[in-house]
């Protein structure tokens, strides 16, 4: 059943972009994307739900872990990040009922819900592969495999992140991007020898490496903290990081009172 979405809330369209309705897929959303109720962030068994009750709640099964104390609070609620890395839930398009409270630099960043339950706020984005992104219609119905890489881990054969039909492994020791149902290469290392892992440092720079040896980096460094690459829907590989944000409690509370912020927080960009 379609879910009716008020004049007021149409702007958001061209605005954001609206992950689909009901959408149980992906445990990533991207500054200029929101949750509109009855979506979701899902990654295994865990589960942040926009509620049409205008609560923001994480799952662990059907266990409520947190929530940001919004119920009843409005109509037409959404989970929106903003291009300053903050987190907020508002109603009738602009009016905050809950927020992060961090906010940052102006640019691009990513909320993750890892495989452990917790959520994560990470910018701003550091680098990206030099890759045409795919256009088309672009699929975030499903996603059950793993797309993110987290500062510290390694990607070595078999091991892939996959996204859909984009893939992110090894052709040998050469690190590439490939569409699986096509066949093609979207983006290389150009990289040599007989073994080699990816690594994501703890400055952020993603490395390809043999042994200890350096064979490629994306030559981007900043301070020490954790960082995350994602292989994103449109086929294009990205930084982001240092963590700005966590959520470590179990419960929380609404803004005293709602706030009107100031207009283009919200403005689309190219990711």
């Amino acid at each position: 059943m379609a879910i009716p979405i008020p004049l007021a809330l149409l702007a958001l369209s061209a605005i954001f972009g609206l992950l689909p309705p009901h959408t149980t897929a992906d445990h990533v959303l991207y500054t200029g994307e929101v949750l509109m109720a009855g979506q979701n962030l899902t990654n295994g068994q865990y589960r942040l739900a926009m509620q049409s009750n205008c609560d923001l709640v994480l799952y662990e099964g059907e266990t409520s872990t947190w929530r940001a104390n919004t119920a009843g609070k409005g109509n037409d609620c959404y989970l929106g990040l903003k291009h300053n890395g903050e987190l907020v839930v508002r109603r009738n398009v602009h009016y905050t009922l809950w927020s992060s409270s961090n906010k940052s630099k102006k640019g691009k960043y990513a909320l993750v819900l890892d495989h452990h339950g917790k959520l994560g706020i990470y910018g701003q984005r550091r680098w990206a592969s030099n890759n045409q992104k795919e256009t088309g219609i672009l699929d975030r119905s499903v996603v059950s495999t793993e797309y993110v890489l987290y500062s510290s881990e390694r990607l070595a054969p078999p091991k892939k992140l996959k996204y859909n039909n984009y893939e992110l492994g090894f052709k040998k020791c050469n690190l590439v991007i490939s569409d699986s149902r096509t066949g093609k290469l979207l983006w290389q290392t150009s990289t040599e020898a007989n073994t080699c892992y990816a690594q994501l440092e703890a400055d952020g720079e993603l490395t390809v490496k043999h042994h200890n040896n350096r064979l490629w980096s994306s030559n981007k460094k900043s301070e020490d903290g954790a960082y995350i690459a994602v292989l994103r829907f449109d086929g294009r590989l990205n930084v982001f990081g240092p963590l700005i944000w966590s959520l470590d409690r179990t419960d929380d509370s609404p803004l005293p009172e709602a706030s009107f912020p100031p207009t283009g927080d919200f403005t689309a960009s190219d990711e």
